[in-house]
């Protein structure tokens, strides 16, 4: 599988791509975003078992998004039933990948309490209970150092598992590759694109920021179908599907609009 390095400029193309793709039909993306939203916060209502169903189904849904992602990428007819395509094929393995996140979130969370001990228990009971802000800022002042470093390690092992994660739904979906592998992959295309990555962090931080300011939080209309959107274009330019030409062979398109250009390296 060839994963691409790509040029920190990529971080900005992601978002703009992503908006493109969205404006090819801004009305399905903006309903079937808020659909798989709407999905994940009913099952996250759900007593007791609720957050591990949640968890279990995000990759399904992520994959069935994606789906239409490239369904308007190759301007095929576009059907709802697109939404649900991650219940349709390879249900087990993304579910599989579900349990995967599951099970390292607990590792990261049994991590972090080992190395922070009591102190951290002890300080995370004091941050429930601060509900002024002053407060809270000045447990965090007072924290150990024991407590900075588990909670340092907890974010560091948190954020890894993120970057492990975040393509893993397509990877499994388009590429018919086993979880393990795609999370393999998927931190690899993620280190090894860092800049970009950080630098589309931070635009979308700062969008979602802006949007953050429209009443009854309609800013997520928008921030949710654009997170994924950009997503799948980065995925995109990062996982070339076998048979696509090389990189460099089309460097002159590097400025047009489809998400599926071919970058150049760096």
């Amino acid at each position: 599988m060839e994963i691409r390095k790509l040029n920190a400029a990529r971080g900005w193309i992601w978002v703009t791509h992503g908006y493109m793709l969205i404006m090819r039909n801004p009305i399905l993306n903006i309903v079937t975003a808020t659909i798989s939203a709407t999905v994940i916060l009913l099952t996250l209502m759900i007593p007791m078992i609720g957050p591990l169903l949640a968890i279990l189904l995000m990759p399904v849904l992520i994959a069935g998004y994606t789906r239409i992602c490239r369904a308007l990428e190759e301007e095929e007819k576009v059907e709802l039933s697109h939404l649900f395509a991650g219940f349709q094929k390879h249900t087990p393995r993304l579910i599989a990948l579900g349990g995967l996140l599951l099970i390292g979130l607990l590792l990261a969370s049994i991590i972090t309490i080992t190395i922070g001990g009591d102190s951290l228990a002890a300080f995370m009971d004091s941050v429930k209970s601060a509900n002024d802000p002053d407060m809270l800022f000045e447990a965090m002042l007072t924290a150990g150092s024991s407590i900075a470093f588990s909670l340092a390690v907890g974010f560091t092992l948190t954020f890894a598992l993120m970057m492990a994660f975040q393509f893993a739904p397509m990877l499994v979906y388009f590429t018919e590759i086993n979880p393990i592998a795609a999370m393999r992959a998927s931190l690899t295309g993620s280190i090894r694109n860092f800049i970009p990555y950080t630098i589309y962090s931070i635009i979308m931080q700062v969008i979602a920021l802006i949007l953050s300011v429209l009443p009854f939080n309609l800013g997520l209309v928008v921030l949710v179908p654009l997170g994924f959107s950009s997503l799948y274009v980065s995925y995109r330019n990062i996982f070339p599907f076998p048979g696509e030409l090389v990189a460099s062979s089309i460097a002159a398109n590097d400025s047009e609009a489809r998400p599926d250009d071919n970058p150049p390296t760096v």
